[in-house]
């Protein structure tokens, strides 16, 4: 559910409170506290707006130690963590998403294979990296981590560098969107098997196209898509490049065919 808009006098006064976090290193747990009595009254965030909890991070993805809710870090740009995974198949074809009409960020633009936040487990304690991405994986397209060593070829998800810091402001909106993510991207290669357990299991991506480098290249200089797209995939394509590429007669005389 969108939150409520603000009115003139609050947005001038949203501007001046995302000003001066953007120059803050550390949030504490007050300042999060105060925040939240600030501005939730104004936008009135519903129940699965508040439900979920990232925690925020310094600007090189260290945890805080200190937690926020989603809606919060998207209205004032509170840093948070994110994971862009790219696959790709044996012959080399890459997985492009496309985003669903009902997401409420980019929707219908193009994605990573699968892309989400790392959030806070059930607990309310922190998750690392790895365990965000396998929980989108398996939110997203249904794979899941017992079965890696059957569907992706690497049997796990490939950290391709550091995390990254970016940022996304949309003041198109009525709040804006300030999205500040340091993002971790992994890369993997789906089997055959793993290719047969794709399944679009939470209705956030609409579908999958499969096309080689090249062609996701020339997409990417041509096409709208979601911030992760346009950063994330380059560092997924410059992974690709150095990995061998099994040539299709090959998995033929493989499988006995």
């Amino acid at each position: 559910m969108p939150l409520t808009a603000l009115s003139h006098a609050d947005l001038q006064l949203l501007t001046k409170r995302f000003d001066e976090l953007r120059h803050t290193d550390i949030i504490t747990s007050k300042r999060v506290s105060d925040l939240i009595k600030e501005w939730e009254p104004k936008v009135k965030p519903d129940a699965k707006d508040k439900e979920e909890t990232f925690t925020l991070v310094y600007p090189n993805g260290k945890t805080t130690g200190v937690a926020s809710p989603r809606w919060l870090a998207h209205l004032v740009g509170l840093r948070h963590r994110a994971v862009h995974i790219g696959f790709r198949t044996e012959t080399g074809l890459i997985a492009i998403q496309r985003r669903s009409y009902n997401k409420a960020d980019w929707p219908n633009m193009l994605d990573m294979a699968v892309s989400g936040h790392v959030p806070q487990n059930y607990q309310g304690h922190d998750i690392t990296y790895e365990q965000g991405a396998w929980k989108e994986i398996e939110e997203e397209i249904g794979l899941i981590e017992r079965d890696a060593i059957r569907t992706l070829k690497e049997a796990k998800l490939v950290p391709i560098g550091e995390p990254y810091f970016s940022f996304d402001i949309d003041r198109s909106t009525n709040p804006p969107f300030y999205n500040a993510e340091a993002r971790q991207v992994y890369g993997a290669t789906l089997t055959g098997e793993g290719l047969a357990r794709l399944r679009f299991t939470d209705g956030e991506v609409a579908g999958l196209t499969f096309v080689n480098p090249e062609t996701a290249w020339d997409i990417l200089g041509k096409e709208t898509g979601a911030s992760g797209f346009h950063y994330s995939m380059p560092r997924f394509l410059g992974w690709v490049e150095t990995l061998p590429i099994v040539k299709p007669a090959e998995n033929w005389r493989g499988l006995g065919i």
